[in-house]
């Protein structure tokens, strides 16, 4: 029985840095605080306080009761997204208990794919920063164009342009012409799209990994695929029809 949990506590544990990255995904869609922070609570409590437990059966309750709340406190009062100014795509983005916040840092001590890894979800962090700093309204058309210009100028400025990165960058733009139009235009939904996929077009599922990146190389070669080798459907479906 005393191995069975064992086995049971170290595939668990085995299991928290998977599940902690998937979080990443919360952080990234949703547009309120919340969710990550019940994510990251609820993730503390399973993969972690409940194998260390199974493992260490004599640490008491109070210790682990104290560590728990401690981190309870912790994934409530820090933000989803670091407070990092979005001038710089390159400052780390994603909020300081996130996956991709904590090993940001440590890019480039880590393996090619691990690395790239972090680097899209760090641009993913930023454009989420980005489409939340929208303001709701604009007075004028000239701060409409002025808006854009900076937002435009933004999106250029990374060295790498990831190509899974479009479906936020078509977002951003929809979110600023949501601010003026009830239905924005066809054709320019189109034309700004194109316009993007043209920049955008760094593919990681094209990368060629060594060995030493197995299996995370394929697994992210898979994940980010599903967007870069499936974007013209999801450009279809984002177009509004007239």
């Amino acid at each position: 029985m005393r191995r069975l949990k064992t086995l049971l506590a170290i595939f668990t544990l085995l299991l928290a840095c998977p599940f902690w990255r998937n979080i990443d995904a919360v952080v990234i869609i949703s547009p309120f605080e919340w969710p990550s922070s019940l994510a990251f609570t609820v993730w503390f409590g399973l993969f972690i306080m409940v194998p260390v437990k199974m493992l260490f059966p004599k640490v008491k309750r109070v210790i682990l009761l104290v560590s728990y709340l401690i981190y309870f406190i912790s994934a409530w009062i820090n933000p989803s997204l670091s407070k990092m100014a979005t001038e710089n795509p390159e400052f780390s983005h994603c909020g300081p208990l996130s996956y991709t916040g904590s090993l940001f840092s440590i890019r480039n001590f880590l393996s090619e794919a691990y690395a790239d890894d972090l680097e899209i979800r760090n641009q993913l962090c930023w454009l989420r920063k980005l489409i939340s700093n929208v303001p709701d309204n604009f007075e004028n058309a000239a701060e409409l164009n002025f808006y854009l210009k900076l937002t435009r100028d933004k999106l250029l400025k990374p060295e790498f342009k990831y190509r899974a990165a479009l479906p936020l960058v078509a977002l951003l733009e929809l979110r600023i012409f949501a601010t003026i139009l009830e239905r924005p235009d066809k054709q320019w939904m189109q034309d700004s799209l194109n316009f993007w996929i043209s920049q955008y077009t760094y593919e990681i599922s094209e990368r060629d990994y060594t060995w030493i990146n197995w299996p995370h190389a394929d697994y992210i070669k898979w994940e980010y695929g599903l967007i870069e080798k499936n974007w013209q459907n999801l450009v279809e479906g984002l177009t509004i029809q007239k």
